[in-house]
């Protein structure tokens, strides 16, 4: 399967996921209860994630740049080409630490974000390119695998002792569930994000 993640170098570790997502020609972000629809869009993040850049270009047309902590805005989801962006926690276990704009890979009642080394907070959309025009720029940051519970809060996946204390006991409190899965709750990516896929279509 052919992968839309935004990344720039594939990581070695096992089970490497393939995702595609639907493609959608129109942008938006959200900052609150606000959502922006664009033509265009790009967005840069400061070492620490923290958005310092936001230009897109509105639905008249009009093209906006804004810059800085006291102009930006706190958006909290991307969806450029098809590909939900979150702001989430650098550290799954340091939520209140640093940030990064990381891609929602599972969507539903439990969320799969997921991003590898060479990841690049530096992105641009532009319609009619194959699959967005994807800059080069800005940091990178450190592999990210991480699911996010219904009661916000972020696990990191590939850690056996949350997939045994926190994930999996989650996941078997749900009947239906418990009762359709056969598989053995492996952390590898791919088989980690079809078990979830499966949870969210069986409990709300």
């Amino acid at each position: 399967m052919k992968t839309n993640l935004i990344l720039l170098t594939l990581s070695t570790l096992c089970c490497m996921a393939v995702t595609a997502q639907q493609k959608s020609e129109q942008s938006y972000f959200v900052t609150g209860k606000d959502t922006t629809f664009c033509k265009t869009l790009k967005f840069g993040t400061n070492l620490q994630g923290y958005l310092n850049k936001l230009q897109y270009t509105d639905m008249n047309g009009k093209n906006i740049e804004l810059k800085g902590k006291k102009e930006v805005p706190d958006v909290i989801t991307f969806f450029v080409k098809g590909i939900i962006i979150d702001k989430t926690p650098l550290k799954a276990d340091k939520p209140d630490g640093y940030i990064r704009y990381t891609e929602r890979v599972v969507d539903g009642k439990l969320k799969v974000y997921l991003a590898q080394q060479g990841y690049n907070s530096s992105r641009t959309y532009t319609p009619g390119s194959p699959f967005g025009d994807f800059s080069t720029r800005g940091p990178v940051g450190i592999y990210r695998f991480y699911i996010k519970m219904p009661d916000g809060t972020y696990y990191q996946i590939n850690d056996k002792g949350n997939m045994r204390d926190h994930i999996k006991p989650f996941l078997l409190s749900c009947t239906d569930f418990k009762n359709e899965y056969k598989g053995d709750f492996s952390t590898c990516e791919e088989a980690f994000m079809e078990m979830i896929k499966l949870f969210n279509s069986k409990c709300e």
